[in-house]
């Protein structure tokens, strides 16, 4: 009785689509996967659109790989992602002025969440190691910005940021027996970060003169010109590890 109650759990276990999915003959698996990642805006800009142009974040995926040869695969997959962009300021009371609300400290914060969709194509050297390479695309679904200053030392920005971009990605990894594996991609969004008018980042200089007349000091202004500190770019390169499961 129990020799046939085994042969009965092998043969549903074997029918099971997951179990039968993780051997290497699947011609469809599905899995998820974890990723950290380090940001850098790339830009020709003087000033930061956000509160850093370094920042970190991390992605929760859907993949799924589509066997279309012996080492060929389809790697499409369907994720969450984080950005976060954080600068730590500081301004003493002395000589702050009631502008800017006395001393304070603390961190400005950019916080972005996207629907992240990769499509790879992926080499396999089964065991061994695979190569992945394709387009990325993300859609903006969430922007928060939070500063630690005072809210009158702080003016809206006269540009938004992108909903949607594109860009390309690359990364190796490798696969273990049991369906874990481990990987390394590097991604570059072609598509600016931002869109729309970016004139707030013009800053209009003045050069003083002080001069005295009947013992009495008095300022002008010699000089008065307009500096864009924007740019013509604001791309973003990211670094990623990521970890996952093949079920």
């Amino acid at each position: 009785m129990k020799k046939h109650i085994a042969i009965l759990l092998m043969t549903g276990l074997l029918a099971c689509p997951g179990f039968a999915e993780k051997t290497e003959n699947a011609s469809l698996n599905y899995g998820v996967r974890l990723g950290v990642e380090a940001n850098t805006v790339v830009s020709d800009t003087k000033r930061d659109i956000y509160t850093s142009q370094a920042g970190v974040g991390g992605e929760i995926s859907f993949d799924v790989a589509y066997k279309i040869s012996e080492r060929l695969y389809l790697h499409p997959a369907l994720g969450a992602e984080y950005r976060d962009f954080q600068t730590y300021v500081e301004v003493a009371s002395a000589g702050c002025g009631s502008g800017c609300g006395g001393g304070w400290e603390g961190y400005d914060v950019n916080s972005l969440v996207y629907l992240d969709v990769p499509v790879m194509v992926q080499w396999r050297i089964p065991r061994v190691v695979y190569f992945e390479a394709g387009p990325v695309f993300d859609i903006l679904l969430l922007s928060h910005e939070e500063y630690a200053g005072p809210d009158a030392r702080h003016t809206e920005r006269c540009f938004e940021d992108r909903r949607f971009g594109a860009g390309v990605a690359a990364g190796v990894g490798h696969e273990f027996a049991s369906g874990f594996f481990v990987d390394m991609r590097v991604s570059f969004q072609f598509t600016d970060l931002v869109e729309g008018d970016r004139r707030c980042l013009t800053l209009v200089r003045e050069e003083f003169e002080m001069r005295e007349e009947n013992g009495e000091y008095h300022t002008r202004v010699v000089d008065r010109h307009k500096e864009y500190e924007g740019g013509d770019y604001y791309n973003l390169l990211k670094f990623q590890v990521g970890f996952g499961y093949w079920f």
